[in-house]
């Protein structure tokens, strides 16, 4: 029996006269309507507590009015201590002093401009000591500055050469929060997640539901968590098979891949390029090979973000 079967069977078991054909198509369509309501609001384990409005916010209209996942006012005065936002409006002033930025043959960023986005030394990734060369291709964070500048109309690429727009220029004159929401928003819903780790679920593991990671994060990260902890709750609320298997004790490669692109995804990737989280690596070789991470959220999250519920 489906969940439409089981809505179905209680919603008539609240009200027993619908069996009766007594009731007018007004009638019912209230009936109908209210009951609705009332299970859009019950919270539901599976969600952590919240309803299903207060979900479909998060994936569908995060920071829309009545949602519960907010800016907080007064982030303007913060928003500069974001390391992904602060490189970016490097480049935008390098670009702008350039007028014309020349790119390389291969259309990556010049060695210079890389070298100065590297230097500032804002975000860091496991590996990075191991880069030898300060290259576009090389450095995970510097081609999605780039593409996020080409995506959203920003700047121009013509004859290898980087020049701003005329929507670009005039996103040079609003507020710095402005061009903050336009990245972030950009990042969590536009740039595909494959990018961060490149997996057969088309990216779906970690950038569904990033605004309700954020909740989460709002709720349990005063407190060390590892990042299955996470992981696990995404998966109970939107991978019924993964989490079916895992509450039988499966540990197959599967589960695994799931767990390892949402922590890379979602939390080396994303949280930790806008500064959101603080990561402390541990590896134990007994149970795997890569880095075993515990998280908090950071001062920053809590300057950036508010949860009204």
């Amino acid at each position: 029996m489906g969940i439409a079967d089981d809505i179905m069977n209680s919603f008539f078991a609240a009200n027993p006269l619908l069996r009766s054909g007594e009731l007018s198509i007004e009638e019912l369509n209230r009936l109908i309507g209210e009951y609705q309501q009332k299970i859009n609001s019950n919270p539901i384990d599976e969600f952590d507590g919240l309803n299903p409005e207060q979900m479909e916010g998060l994936l569908y209209k995060p920071f829309a009015p009545g949602v519960i996942l907010q800016f907080r006012e007064g982030m303007e005065s913060h928003i500069n201590k974001c390391p992904f936002f602060k490189l970016s409006e490097l480049l935008l002033q390098e670009i702008k002093e350039a007028g014309k930025l020349k790119l390389t043959i291969r259309g990556n960023l010049p060695v210079r401009i890389c070298e100065l986005l590297y230097n500032q030394n804002l975000i860091h990734w496991p590996y990075m000591e191991l880069v030898k060369r300060i290259l576009e291709e090389d450095v995970p964070y510097l081609w999605p500055l780039k593409e996020y500048l080409l995506v959203e109309g920003i700047v121009k690429k013509r004859h290898n050469i980087l020049s701003f727009t005329k929507n670009g220029e005039k996103l040079l004159q609003e507020p710095e929060s402005n061009r903050f929401i336009k990245i972030f928003n950009f990042m969590a819903n536009r740039f595909h997640w494959c990018n961060f780790y490149e997996l057969y679920d088309d990216g779906r593991y970690g950038q569904l539901g990033w605004a309700y990671s954020l909740v989460l994060l709002s709720k349990y990260g005063d407190k060390p968590q590892k990042s299955e902890f996470y992981s696990l709750k995404l998966m109970q609320a939107f991978e019924k098979e993964l989490w079916d298997a895992h509450q039988k004790g499966n540990h197959d490669k599967a589960l695994q891949a799931y767990h390892r692109a949402y922590e890379f995804r979602f939390f080396e990737n994303f949280a930790n390029w806008f500064g959101l989280v603080n990561i402390e690596r541990n590896r134990d070789y007994d149970i795997s090979f890569s880095d075993q991470l515990t998280i908090t959220k950071s001062e920053l999250f809590d300057q950036l973000f508010e949860v009204k519920g």
